[in-house]
């Protein structure tokens, strides 16, 4: 007998930046605002029932997973992240009034695929299948972290990953009211997974608004640096074009008299 595709769902995940980093105590006010933030985002863009009706809920400590079906990926991309980066900036001012080093950052990562869930009345809340590992391989790439280090942490509190998949069938498809042009698309290489990454900041700012998202951002700046190290003093760049007769000489510091004859 031939196995069942186990059904599709779309599956959310997010985490915290710097949550580690927390004392204890704050670890478990961070912890435990996450869940409350995102019913809260889900209630403000209409979709109290994705949340109240949640496939699999799982809080993680530092993050929560949930899948939902698919039916609603169109509004949760459109209105959602939206709403989860408002609430976010709210939660701030409240977390850092009782605690200045407290943040409230997070990343999420979204995709839709065949998922085995969890045998009903078991205690396990982990989902089983290859979307479940590309969602948290998606949440872990560092194109997403990077989102959140070169941004103003006072105005950008989400990053938000899609996949292919949710790109090609929710945004390319036009099922959902963000456009297309509004996510960008970067490479990512990470353990076993290889693959395109599709970032959405709902408010962008600082780095990200100077030289944008995704792409090798790192390695454009190394080059950057060492092209500015070489036209530094002492370094001499000479550049000869054309037809040229004679002698040329090209020199970096002189001491003392040049002579050529």
């Amino acid at each position: 007998m031939l196995a069942e595709l186990p059904p599709y769902r779309a599956l959310l995940v997010v985490d915290t930046k710097g949550f580690g980093s927390n004392p204890a105590a704050t670890q478990a006010m961070v912890s435990a605002a996450i869940p409350d933030v995102l019913s809260q985002a889900f209630t403000r863009a209409g979709l109290r029932e994705v949340w109240e009706t949640a496939l699999f809920p799982h809080g993680t400590g530092d993050g929560y997973g949930l899948g939902f079906d698919p039916r609603f990926l169109p509004a949760v991309v459109t209105r959602f992240f939206d709403e989860l980066q408002a609430v976010l900036a709210e939660r701030d001012t409240r977390l850092r009034a009782a605690a200045r080093s407290v943040r409230l950052r997070m990343r999420a990562s979204l995709n839709v695929g065949p998922i085995l869930e969890p045998a009903p009345g078991t205690t396990s809340a982990a989902a089983i299948g290859s979307a479940v590992i590309t969602t948290h391989r998606l949440l872990d790439a560092a194109p997403v972290r990077a989102v959140l280090e070169r941004s103003d942490p006072d105005q950008t509190f989400l990053a938000v990953a899609l996949s292919q998949r949710v790109f090609e069938d929710v945004l390319a498809s036009e099922y959902a009211q963000l456009p297309a042009t509004k996510v960008v698309p970067a490479d990512v290489r990470i353990k076993e997974y290889h693959g395109t990454v599709y970032l959405y900041i709902p408010n962008p700012s600082g780095d990200l608004l100077r030289h944008g998202a995704g792409g090798d951002y790192a390695g454009e700046l190394a080059e950057a640096k060492a092209v500015i190290e070489a036209l530094a003093p002492g370094s001499t760049t000479n550049i000869i074009s054309g037809t040229q007769h004679g002698t040329a000489i090209q020199v970096g510091q002189v001491h003392g008299n040049l002579n050529h004859g």
